[in-house]
């Protein structure tokens, strides 16, 4: 389709990163895009800046620079980032296991498993073993007792990396609870977001409903799931269908209920600007000297939290997965190029936040359209290559 005036671009790039306003203009011409924003911070400076096409359809909301969006399993990165800075001060420790702050989650077997066997799905609990309703979701401190009254998984398939889209949200989030005393969203308020002016959460405030964009399923992307939600392989039922994470009505997701809720693993909130402004914060922490004075956390935990710490293909979803040490998601395969040693999280349908510390950038491309991930969605791909090209031509990050 044209690019009419519903898909305009709106906003601005610094001189060099003109494909990247052109690459994020052919989304909506040429990918099926359809309200959506990218931003890119270089060594914390704004250098892309962009939005477009409409927020709300329904209600006839054009997207804008602050409208946040929701990000699905790109929240596990956020996740990380707020149980890596009760790390960072001596208050958890990744391998001591869970039930030394939890104690009840020792129950059947579990008193050795740590918290970064939790965050890098090597647990062996991948999910609720409980039938669970669309309404349990918001329920992390219920979700935690289910999962501490419970087992290990074991199918031979949970050997290495199992994932699963809720659980390990609800672990982080109750040792959170247990450490610190606050919920987890009320921690990240008030020591991560509130403190670096980032507008970022896990739920959303009810007075800022009006700046979150409609989430809705593109043309087939439900179909990549069919054979998951349809399954009658006991562990893909426990995983994948307990509730199914994107039921046939979409609006689900649209819902004060939904919106309002912690889902510590699923629902985190923000702008383009803001996430990439986290995730600079953290490729900057992440370059800088050992002994200097971090934003938010110290190169020492960054180099342990970002270096491969598992490499697997999960075998129940035939996807080969990098999770370095603390959480975040990592390159399945490294390069030379500027963002090649990149980490954060993906988020379901297409929306990609990533850290590059070869350039002291962050990245965010934030989308309301979810659409089939692989071949059939070439917008983030395109946006974080557009980045990198534009980098590179002005000799910035790349090692041989």
């Amino acid at each position: 389709m044209p690019i009419d005036q519903a898909t305009t671009v709106h906003g601005h790039v610094a001189p060099g990163f003109e494909r990247v306003r052109e690459e994020f203009a052919r989304n909506f011409a040429e990918r099926d895009e359809q309200g959506a924003a990218v931003a890119v911070t270089l060594d914390g400076e704004l250098v892309v800046d962009l939005w477009g096409g409409p927020a709300d359809p329904v209600r006839g909301v054009p997207w804008h620079g602050d409208t946040r969006q929701l990000i699905f399993s790109g929240s596990k990165g956020i996740l990380a980032t707020a149980l890596l800075v009760l790390v960072d001060r001596g208050r958890i420790d990744l391998d001591t296991p869970v039930a030394h702050y939890w104690p009840e989650f020792a129950a059947k077997g579990k008193e050795r498993v740590t918290l970064r066997e939790v965050v890098t799905f090597t647990a062996r609990m991948p999910a609720v073993a409980a039938p669970l309703s669309q309404g349990d979701l918001g329920d992390p401190e219920l979700m935690a007792k289910l999962l501490a009254d419970q087992e290990q998984d074991l199918d031979p398939r949970a050997e290495g990396i199992l994932y699963g889209p809720y659980a390990t949200g609800w672990i982080v989030a109750e040792v959170v609870r247990r450490v610190d005393g606050r919920t987890l969203d009320r921690f990240f308020a008030e020591e991560i977001a509130d403190p670096l002016g980032l507008g970022i959460s896990f739920g959303i405030a009810p007075e800022l409903e009006h700046l979150v964009a409609r989430t809705e399923y593109g043309v087939g992307f439900r179909d990549q799931f069919t054979g998951y939600f349809t399954s009658e392989d006991p562990l893909t039922q426990r995983i994948w269908q307990n509730p199914v994470p994107f039921p046939e009505d979409e609006e689900i997701w649209n819902r004060p209920d939904r919106r309002f809720t912690l889902i510590p693993a699923a629902n985190a909130y923000g702008s383009a600007r803001a996430f990439a402004t986290l995730y600079g914060i953290l490729a900057a922490d992440a370059a800088r000297p050992a002994d200097d004075r971090p934003v938010l956390l110290s190169r020492r935990l960054l180099d342990e939290a970002r270096a491969p710490w598992v490499s697997k293909v999960d075998q129940l979803i035939d996807v080969p997965m990098v999770y370095g040490g603390g959480g975040y998601r990592l390159r399945t395969n490294p390069r030379p190029s500027v963002d090649g040693d990149s980490f954060g999280h993906d988020g379901a349908g297409g929306s990609a936040n990533q850290a590059w510390p070869r350039a002291k950038a962050g990245v965010s491309y934030i989308m309301n359209r979810l659409i089939a991930l692989g071949p059939d969605d070439k917008r983030a791909s395109s946006i974080v290559k557009a980045v990198a090209a534009s980098m590179a031509d002005l000799g910035l990050g790349e090692r041989a």
